[in-house]
């Protein structure tokens, strides 16, 4: 399956939003579900769908990554062309101002040699500590930050057993396969996958019965 039989798949254009793509996926989702619809026993359907919703839901962070790297390199060659255009040095076909730089000071040495020698004693004395304070090491330590302790279950009332959190983290869910009727999706390790794989299976869930919160805090990130 490319892209183009995906759109088709889920019956929208290609140039919907991405929520309007997840919107279309659960409403197929639900339609198509072997539990839902008696016609889709052997669920080729819903499973077509799932696919679909995938594909091009791995297509738009593709999309999303390049055009992030296509604006930070514009604005990377816009700054490079900005600093080069400025009025910095000296113009075309002149020395620089270091190259002839004794015609500033040599009034001042001529007047007042103890002052320029002065002058030039502290100004050396503060470039040497300047230049000395920045090679010492960070008195601070620069720490990873943690990635959140998540809190994961699954509403059962809501499930069913759609199988696309097993899919995106199966270390995390397991649908009970051996449940003859009716059968419910459990999790099994809430640290057994990262947490934007966990959010993922979340989001993707077309009844929204997963439930993801911050341990700590007890916030709720997903359903929103």
């Amino acid at each position: 399956m490319n892209t183009s039989d995906a759109y088709q798949v889920l019956k929208i254009n290609p140039a919907s939003s991405f929520d309007e793509i997840k919107y279309a996926y659960r409403k197929l989702a639900l339609e198509s579900h072997p539990d839902k619809n008696t016609s889709e026993k052997d669920g080729v359907k819903f499973k077509r769908v799932t696919e679909a919703y995938h594909m091009l839901k791995k297509d738009r962070r593709i999309t999303n990554s390049k055009n992030r790297e296509s604006k930070y390199t514009e604005s990377k060659t816009k700054k490079e062309k900005t600093f080069t255009k400025t009025n910095w040095g000296a113009r075309p076909g002149e020395g620089t101002p270091e190259e002839d730089w004794s015609r500033y000071t040599k009034q001042t040495e001529q007047s007042d040699p103890f002052f320029w020698k002065s002058y030039v004693a502290e100004f050396w004395k503060n470039y040497e500590s300047q230049n000395n304070q920045a090679k010492k090491p960070y008195d601070f330590k620069i720490t990873q930050e943690r990635a959140p302790d998540l809190s994961v279950s699954v509403d059962h009332s809501l499930c069913i057993a759609c199988c696309s959190c097993e899919t995106i983290a199966p270390k995390v869910f397991a649908v009970d396969k051996l449940s003859k009727m009716n059968p419910k999706s459990n999790v099994i390790n809430p640290r057994g996958a990262k947490s934007d794989k966990i959010m993922d299976a979340a989001q993707t869930c077309p009844t929204k019965a997963i439930r993801v919160e911050e341990k700590e805090t007890k916030r709720r990130l997903y359903p929103y």
